[in-house]
C-alpha cells in the first residue's frame, strides 16, 4: 500500500524538475544566519492534517514552532513512525531541506532525514541519507540539509530524477519528535 501511494504521488508530481519549481522563496531562516530562499513544502506546516503526506504511526497535533505564528499544528512522530512528504520540486543542481523540530522525549537516537528520488517511470531511483538530528531539545530550526548528506554540501540530484520526496523517521525507542514547517530550496546551485 505504501509503495502504491508513493507511485501515485510521484505520478501526480512528475515533471517538477527545474522549470516547474516556484520562481522565488522566502528567507525564513535569516535570523539564524541563513539567507537562502525556501518555499514551504506542500502542506509542510501540517495545517491540513496529513493531506499529501504518507504517515505511519504519527499524527498531527495542536502545537506549533514558536518563531512564526503561521499555524497551530505540528506533526508528532513517536518511535516506530515515519512520514514521507508529497512530491517536492527539484532544481537543476541541488535540493536543500530545512524545518523546525523538537524532541520532547529525548531518549531516542535522533531523527533521520532522507530524500527519495523518482524517475520518469515513477520508480525510486535512489535514496539519499541526508542527516540524523540529535535527540532532546526544544523547538529549533534544523541545520541546512543538502541532498549530499550532512550540512551544506551540494550534490546533483540522482541523474534522471523528475521528482523527490522527503522521508522523516525517528531512530530508536523513546522518541517523541514534533516537526513543523518543512521548507525546500531547489535553487541552491543556480546563477
Amino acid at each position: 500500500m505504501l509503495a502504491a501511494a508513493a507511485c501515485a504521488t510521484a505520478k501526480a508530481g512528475a515533471g517538477l524538475i527545474s522549470g516547474n519549481c516556484p520562481t522565488s522563496g522566502t528567507q525564513v531562516f535569516s535570523r539564524w544566519g541563513d539567507s537562502t530562499s525556501y518555499y514551504l513544502a506542500p502542506n509542510g506546516g501540517f495545517e491540513s492534517g496529513t493531506t499529501g503526506w504518507t504517515v505511519s504511526g504519527g499524527s498531527v497535533v495542536s502545537d506549533n514552532e514558536p518563531f512564526y505564528a503561521s499555524g497551530s499544528h505540528a506533526l508528532s512522530l513517536p518511535s516506530g513512525s515515519t512520514a514521507t512528504s508529497p512530491v517536492v520540486c527539484i532544481g537543476a543542481g541541488d535540493l536543500y531541506v530545512r524545518m523546525f523540530g523538537k524532541d520532547v522525549g529525548g531518549t531516542d537516537r535522533g531523527l533521520h532525514v532522507q530524500v527519495m528520488w523518482y524517475g520518469l517511470l515513477n520508480t525510486v531511483l535512489g535514496v539519499t541519507d541526508v542527516a540524523t538530528f540529535s535527540p532532546g531539545g526544544a523547538w529549533a530550526p534544523t541545520g541546512k540539509l543538502s541532498t549530499a548528506g550532512g550540512l551544506s554540501v551540494p550534490l546533483l540530484p540522482i541523474v534522471g530524477s523528475t521528482s523527490a520526496r522527503i522521508r522523516i523517521t525517528p531512530v530508536g525507542s523513546g522518541s517523541n519528535w514534533r516537526i513543523d514547517d518543512v521548507y525546500v530550496d531547489p535553487w541552491a546551485m543556480r546563477g
